[in-house]
C-alpha cells in the first residue's frame, strides 16, 4: 500500500469503506486523518482503525505537519465549496492530489474555489462510485483534471481499489455524469426491477423470503455471467430465450410495453439531473 498521506474530509460510509480497505491492504492507520463534525463518527473511525481523527478540516490536511499527499473529499456535495474555500491556503501550500466523491461536484468548480487566479497547478481527480462500494462490490468511473500525473492516477487507482471490483478512466465532467447514470444510480434501477420480481413471485403464491433469495441469486448469476463472457449481454439473453418459450413469452410481453425503452430513457434523465445538479451547485457556490 502506498506511503503516502492520506487525509479525508468527511468521515462517513464511503470513506469509512475506503479506509477500512486502506488498512486491510496495509496502509500504516498513522498515516490517515479524518475530519468530520460528528464526533460519535470520528469516536468509532478512531477505536475501529486506530486512524487520526478531528472535527477540523485544516487539521486534517496539516496531518502530520508535513502535510496530507492525498486528500479525499468525502463530504456532502453542498458543503464542499465551503470546506475547500476555508482551506485552500494549506490546499496551496501542501499540494495534495485531491480526489473527490462529491456528487455532481464538478473538476472546474474543485479548482476555481481553491485557486486565487494565480492559475496554480491543483491536480483533482473526480470519483464517482456506488453503493454497493460499501461491501467491496463497487463499480467506478474516475476523470483527471490536466493537472494529475501518471503517478498520481497510480496513486487514485491505490484508493478506487478499495471499493470498486470494476473501474474506469474517462476524460470530462460530462463522462462523470454518464457514468452516475449507469453505475452511480444503477444500483436502485436493480433494485426496482428485483422488487417487481419479488412481487410477481408472491403473487403466484411463492414464499417472500424465498422469492427474495431467488431473485438476488438470479440477478447475481447473470452478472457473474456477462463479467464471465466476452459475448454481447444481447446473445446470452437470446441463449435463454426460446422460440415460444416461457422466456419468449416475458420478454415479449416487457418489449410490448416498452420496458427496454423506458429504461434508455431514465438513464438519459438521470445524466441531464446530474448535469443540473452540477450548475445549480456552482451557482449556489458563487452566490
Amino acid at each position: 500500500m502506498s506511503a503516502n498521506t492520506i487525509s479525508f474530509i468527511g468521515g462517513g460510509n464511503i470513506a469509512e469503506a475506503i479506509l477500512s480497505g486502506l488498512v486491510k491492504g496495509g496502509q500504516e492507520p498513522s498515516s490517515i486523518y479524518v475530519a468530520d463534525p460528528y464526533e460519535p463518527q470520528l469516536q468509532k473511525l478512531q477505536q475501529k482503525y486506530k486512524v487520526n481523527t478531528t472535527t477540523s478540516n485544516s487539521t486534517s490536511i496539516q496531518a502530520d505537519g508535513s502535510g496530507c499527499k492525498i486528500l479525499i473529499i468525502a463530504t456532502k456535495p453542498q458543503i464542499v465549496s465551503v470546506a475547500l474555500k476555508e482551506t485552500a491556503e494549506l490546499i496551496k501550500k501542501y499540494k495534495p492530489l485531491i480526489i473527490s466523491i462529491a456528487a455532481g461536484v464538478t473538476l472546474s468548480s474543485i479548482y476555481s474555489w481553491i485557486d486565487d487566479g494565480s492559475k496554480q497547478a491543483f491536480p483533482v481527480v473526480r470519483l464517482m462510485p456506488n453503493t454497493p462500494a460499501l461491501i467491496g462490490e463497487g463499480a467506478a468511473g474516475l476523470a483527471p483534471n490536466q493537472h494529475v500525473s501518471e503517478q498520481q492516477k497510480l496513486d487514485a487507482e491505490s484508493i478506487v481499489k478499495q471499493i470498486a471490483k470494476e473501474y474506469f478512466w474517462f476524460s470530462t465532467d460530462e463522462d462523470i455524469d454518464s457514468v452516475t447514470a449507469i453505475s452511480g444510480s444503477g444500483p436502485a434501477y436493480f433494485f426496482y426491477v428485483m422488487e417487481a420480481m419479488q412481487k410477481a413471485a408472491v403473487g403466484m403464491g411463492l414464499d417472500s423470503q424465498a422469492s427474495r433469495r431467488l431473485v438476488a441469486q438470479t440477478c447475481l448469476g447473470a452478472a457473474k455471467m456477462v463479467l464471465d463472457s466476452e459475448d454481447n449481454i444481447s446473445e446470452l439473453r437470446q441463449r435463454v430465450t426460446s422460440p415460444n418459450g416461457t422466456t419468449f413469452a416475458a420478454i415479449q410481453s416487457m418489449e410490448s410495453n416498452n420496458v427496454g425503452k423506458s429504461i434508455e430513457i431514465g438513464c438519459i434523465a438521470a445524466k441531464d439531473r446530474g448535469a443540473e445538479i452540477s450548475t445549480e451547485l456552482d451557482g449556489s457556490s458563487t452566490a
